[in-house]
């Protein structure tokens, strides 16, 4: 079953080649990933998938797109990930952040594994002052 998200508010996609539209939904938009770590989309935040485990699952999804939206330094996925990583009213910080940044986050290196995208993310969030506070990840 595709559980929860977006693809599983669909009240027709309730046989079982419908479920793998939900799934790709889910898979497309990350609803789940997201719902799971809010308590939204017919999710429970009641520790299903930690958070950091949805992070890297958001991130390992979404590499492509995040890349390019940290060098524009905005965009959906980087409202996605700070609310990840717990600081949704930072977005846009995050975002001035990541293409500031970007060279140090997105590399040669850390383009082979997205968990390196991530950790090169959360190192430089922890060296600005207002971010380490504001993000609980």
């Amino acid at each position: 079953m595709a559980g929860c998200g977006l693809g599983s508010m669909v009240p027709a996609w309730k046989n079982d080649i419908a479920q793998v539209l939900a799934a790709t939904t889910n898979g497309s938009f990350s609803s789940q990933t997201f719902g799971i770590t809010s308590g939204t989309s017919n999710c429970t935040n009641d520790g299903i998938v930690k958070a950091e485990k949805a992070q890297e699952i958001f991130v390992h999804y979404n590499q492509t797109g995040l890349e390019t939206e940290m060098a524009a330094g905005s965009g959906e996925r980087i409202d996605a990930i700070a609310s990840l990583l717990g600081c949704p009213t930072h977005s846009k910080q995050i975002g001035l952040l990541s293409k500031k940044n970007f060279e140090k986050i997105v590399n040669e290196t850390t383009r082979k594994d997205s968990n390196l995208i991530l950790s090169a993310l959360k190192k430089e969030i922890g060296l600005d002052p207002e971010l380490k506070e504001a993000c609980h990840y």
